[in-house]
This record gives structure tokens, C-alpha cells and sequence, in this order.
């Protein structure tokens, strides 16, 4: 697939890729788009949540079931897209490079034909965990966390923000599918384990 990013698109993204850049966003920004951070957090903030029984076990499992199947649609609809990131095709793109901010020259040029950019995985996954635990724990600041993420994403310079929208609109449809089918295959299990229990 052929991407055709708009004027608007464009101008959007030096926007908040450029025009927002301050020392604050420079510091914590690469935080919100680290995997490993991420990860990190989740794991620390579930544990946390079954401590102190404010979220059950089967919430967390359904949260990483809505992460593990966005990122695979994601990663299925990038193999198709294929939409090189920003930072490899855009002159004046700021991006991080090992820790280290830099910004493409303004006579950049790529060679790549092809990329991943399209959609967000860190956006699409956010956003169907949010939702998910959103369905249990309404608490509207939860929202906070893919609006974050997103915005990060782009501010980096790793997608455009139609990848983010994207990404979110993908992650809110797989937890919304989540939200519905989780209940009755927890009703399995749990029934194929007690049938299992009495045979014992």
C-alpha cells in the first residue's frame, strides 16, 4: 500500500514533533514510547493492583490477552501498509538515537521502501488495555495513559499521527471484541477445570 501523507498531516506532525519540543517533553516523552518501560510499569502496577485486591486476577490476564491480540492485528496490518516511519522519510524529523536527540538534515532522502509505521502498535495495545480495565474501574484519568503514549509516539518521530489514530481505533476494536468474548471463555475454563477437578 502506497501512503500519500496529506499537507495537513504534515504540518501536524512538525508540529508536535518540532514546534512542542522543550526540555520537559525531550525528558519524558522517550519514556512513554520505551518498551521496556512500559512493560515494567504494567507489570509493577498489576502487581500493585493484586496486592491490594483492587483488580482481580482475570482482569490482568484480559488485559494481556487484549495486548497480545492488538499487537498481533497490528503487526498483520503493518506487513500489508508497510509505510515507512517519519523519521526515516521526513527532512527535519527529531528523533532519539541512543539516547541522544538529532534531527534530519533538511536535504534528507530515503531509501527504504518500505517500513512499519502504520499503525501504532504502542497506541493500538495501550488502547485496548485501557479500555478493558476502564469496563471494571471507571476511572476516566485511565484515558490518560494511550493519549500519553500517542502523542509520545509521534513526538519522537516514530509515526505520523494517522498511525496513532489508527492505532487507537484498532485497540478499542479488540478490546471492545475482548470485553464481549472474555467472559464466556473464562466460563470454559473455569467449567473444564472443575470437570477435571471431579475427575480426580
Amino acid at each position: 500500500m502506497h501512503f500519500h501523507t496529506p499537507d495537513w498531516e504534515l504540518a501536524l506532525f512538525a508540529w508536535m514533533n518540532q514546534d512542542m519540543q522543550n526540555g520537559l517533553f525531550d525528558a519524558v516523552m522517550p519514556l512513554f514510547s520505551n518498551e521496556a518501560v512500559l512493560w515494567v510499569s504494567c507489570i509493577a502496577l498489576a502487581a500493585m493492583g493484586l496486592w491490594s485486591r483492587r483488580v482481580t486476577l482475570a482482569v490482568v490476564v484480559g488485559m494481556a490477552l487484549c495486548i497480545a491480540v492488538s499487537d498481533l492485528t497490528c503487526y498483520q496490518i503493518k506487513e500489508i501498509a508497510g509505510r515507512v516511519r517519519p523519521h526515516h522519510s521526513l527532512p527535519g524529523t527529531r528523533y532519539q538515537d541512543s539516547g541522544v536527540w538529532k534531527a534530519r538534515p533538511a536535504d534528507f532522502t530515503t531509501d527504504k521502501r518500505s517500513g512499519s509505521s502504520f499503525p501504532s502498535s504502542h497506541a493500538s495495545n495501550a488502547a485496548a488495555a485501557t479500555l478493558f480495565l476502564y469496563a471494571g474501574w471507571r476511572r476516566k484519568a485511565l484515558w490518560l495513559v494511550p493519549l500519553a503514549i500517542g502523542f509520545s509516539r509521534v513526538y519522537v518521530g516514530k509515526h505520523f499521527p494517522t498511525d496513532v489514530l489508527a492505532g487507537w481505533a484498532v485497540g478499542l476494536a479488540v478490546g471492545g471484541i475482548v470485553l464481549v468474548v472474555y467472559p464466556s471463555l473464562c466460563d470454559r475454563i473455569r467449567s473444564r477445570w472443575m470437570r477435571y477437578r471431579l475427575r480426580k
